[in-house]
């Protein structure tokens, strides 16, 4: 049994309440988030605002079972010492039930933890920070030091947007807690690291990427694949959706039927842009109204890159060569922002699946097979599924764990879906080409209520 915890309701009087899902599902309409862990109702109403993860990582579990997911993004310490405050009762014995693939899955990371895996090499992290710094170094050094000469300045934004590729890694495994597996800790070093040398907003990550973990590939909820009026993987974004993290309508007006029905010849140099809008998503968070975890840190790291980046644009000679040099540096993070896009864009699109953690996790997201010596170009994000399903795994760890998950996906009869980095990118554009011929299906159907076509 739990304690009934400060930010239990006035509604909720009863000590050790027993809570049949029915009646979970009436307050979650009275406007209270309930959410299941463990078999134990918890009361995050006052709390989803200062969630670490943000809000909508914990509305979207309300009324739900959220065992999986919470077991999954945060270390025993926090389940242990924070959530029973919160705790108001028990789930009602006869509607207490776990499926075959969630108790399986449980077990797997009991195993994963009893070996080691989520243990991190500090080792690996040096090699990485040194890295970094080299790349840095290096960058800087061959514009104030180095022959004035355009293939000079050339290295140097490729050297650029190589420190922004590999700092982005490091920043993502900070924003996952995988590195010291202290949310805090992890958090101000990736701050520190990637909006110093990146100029791009970790905590706005954070909270976009956490929603992204939980609602995958949900076209009404995951931002990651909300990217209208240019691309669309799933005929849904015919219907003007509304996105619950823009807080907007996704309008399937004429110009997202004009770039979606070409999309898959667009998709590269879209990509290669990518970067840009991250800046200013980035300063939209930091600068909102509302909560914003480390505001102050993230504005000072945010602007202490543009106090260099900018004066070493000033050492070239002149506006040509400095436009030059962020095009450059900037466009050749594309192979970023096409990993990201690899990961999700060519699975399965689904609207409020029901299914479990581990099954949406193996449904809607793809391995890119690579050699190990090829691992510091992914970054981890060549496991994805892996890191979907234990997202505080340390990276290094990832390749370790694959034949575990493997089987875990056999066992219960589930896809696991890898492909090579060449059949990865054909299998993606299939997606976005087989979209953009039906919008020109529906636009030859009636132009002016395409969004009522939508298959």
């Amino acid at each position: 049994m739990c304690h009934t915890g400060k930010t239990a309701t006035a509604t909720a009087v009863r000590r050790h309440a027993i809570f049949t899902r029915k009646e979970i599902e009436d307050r979650v309409k009275q406007g209270e988030i309930l959410v299941i862990i463990n078999s134990k109702v918890y009361n995050l109403t006052k709390f989803i605002n200062h969630h670490p993860g943000g809000d909508l990582a914990i509305w979207h579990m309300a009324g739900k079972d959220a065992t999986d997911a919470v077991l999954a993004y945060h270390p025993e310490p926090v389940i242990e010492k924070r959530m029973p405050h919160f705790c108001i009762g028990e789930l009602a014995p006869n509607t207490q039930h776990a499926s075959k693939l969630s108790l399986a899955y449980r077990r797997l990371d009991a195993k994963l933890k009893a070996e080691g895996m989520y243990e991190t090499n500090y080792w690996f992290y040096v090699r990485e920070a040194v890295k970094m710094l080299a790349i840095w170094f290096a960058m800087i050094g061959l514009v104030v030091w180095g022959p004035q000469h355009w293939m000079t300045y050339a290295a140097s934004a490729l050297l650029g947007s190589t420190l922004w590729h590999q700092a982005a890694f490091v920043a993502h495994d900070a924003g996952h807690s995988g590195i010291t597996h202290d949310a805090k800790t992890d958090m101000i070093l990736g701050i520190c690291l990637g909006n110093f040398l990146g100029g791009l907003s970790l905590g706005w990550w954070k909270h976009n990427h956490n929603v992204h973990h939980i609602v995958t590939n949900d076209p009404s909820h995951d931002p990651d694949i909300q990217h209208m009026p240019f691309f669309a993987i799933s005929t849904k974004f015919f219907q003007n959706l509304y996105s619950t993290y823009y807080k907007r309508v996704l309008n399937f007006d004429a110009a997202a039927q004009f770039f979606i029905s070409i999309q898959h010849h667009l998709f590269y140099l879209i990509l290669c842009f990518g970067r840009f809008n991250l800046y200013v998503l980035g300063w939209s968070y930091v600068l909102r109204k509302g909560p914003v975890p480390h505001r102050k840190l993230e504005i000072t790291c945010m602007s202490l890159f543009w106090a260099w980046f900018i004066p070493l644009l000033s050492y070239l000679p002149n506006w040509k060569y400095r436009v030059a040099y962020i095009l450059l540096s900037h466009m050749m993070t594309v192979f970023l922002h096409l990993q990201i896009t690899l990961s999700h864009f060519g699975m399965e699109a689904q609207e409020n699946p029901q299914d479990d953690f581990a099954a949406m996790a193996l449904k809607t997201t793809m391995d890119v097979e690579c050699p190990i010596w090829m691992d510091w170009f992914h970054g981890g994000l060549q496991f994805q599924v892996e890191h979907h399903l234990f997202p505080r795994l340390p990276r290094h760890n990832l390749r370790k764990i694959r034949p575990h998950v493997l089987k875990l996906a056999k066992d219960h009869n589930l896809p696991f879906h890898s492909y090579g980095f060449i059949k990865s990118n054909q299998v993606v554009l299939a997606v976005l080409q087989s979209v953009a011929h039906q919008v020109r299906a529906v636009l030859r159907v009636d132009p002016r209520t395409a969004h009522a076509h939508a298959l």
